[in-house]
């Protein structure tokens, strides 16, 4: 599961940027926290550092959908509202 959205970079414009969530950690306690990298494309992610890493947020809530879909979910609400899946 990954996002892509167009982005400007450094002044850049990069039309296929691919937003991955690389890392997820936290739980009920703490909620959801993990580390998105951005990259310039999907084959990018396979070779090259990303150019930006970010930390996005989720609530826990019990019963409710897998902690990745709830980070996805957030990261379209709030940073990249333009995003489709890929």
């Amino acid at each position: 599961m990954a996002l892509t959205q167009a982005i400007t970079f450094n002044g850049l414009s990069v039309p296929n940027a691919y937003i991955r969530v690389d890392r997820i950690f936290g739980g009920k306690r703490e909620g959801w926290n993990s580390v998105v990298s951005v990259y310039a494309s999907q084959e990018a992610a396979e070779i090259y550092a990303p150019l930006e890493q970010l930390n996005q947020s989720a609530p826990y809530n019990d019963g409710e959908m897998s902690p990745y879909k709830k980070i996805y979910a957030a990261l379209k609400a709030e940073k990249f509202k333009e995003a489709t899946d890929c």
